[in-house]
């Protein structure tokens, strides 16, 4: 059983690494385009430098953040059952060995928490972004009452 797990650990680990050097690589590749055909030197800021799709790739949600969530959560399992044998046979394993494990916690509640940020950065931007749209829906009445007064 726990085999099976780690091996299905193991496959999403290496899933969300991949993703994550596919994204990067993405990137860097259509800020490279970008630079080409626009011909620029690398004016602005980092942020006006990444092309249009590539922002819109990044503000959703996407399957290698569910990939991430569900791999803090077999993380979380492994680290709590290897307390659990620690704890269960103290004489087998040495002192430090709680360090370790204090270590994983620490590391696995940092990604889940960094995840949570990203998800709420998203959510906060499209909010954002759909509160910018309604604002912006009666624009057209508006100027057709200005010209109606010209």
């Amino acid at each position: 059983m726990y085999t099976a797990l780690g091996i299905f650990a193991s496959l999403i680990g290496l899933f969300v690494t991949g993703a994550a050097l596919f994204v990067a690589w993405y990137v860097y590749e259509e800020r490279r385009k970008g630079q080409e055909q626009g011909g620029r030197s690398g004016t602005g800021s980092k942020a006006e430098q990444v092309p249009e799709n590539v922002r819109l790739l990044l503000q959703r949600w996407m399957i290698w953040d569910w990939a991430v969530v569900i791999l803090f959560g077999l993380g979380a399992v492994f680290l709590f059952t290897d307390l659990l044998a620690v704890h269960r046979d103290l004489n087998l394993y040495p002192p430090y060995h709680y360090g370790y494990l204090l270590c994983g916690f620490i590391f696995c509640v940092l990604g889940m928490l960094f995840s949570f940020i990203r998800l709420a950065t998203l959510i906060w931007l499209n909010e954002r972004k759909a509160a910018r749209r309604a604002d912006h829906t009666y624009e057209p009445q508006h100027a057709y009452h200005a010209e109606e007064r010209i």
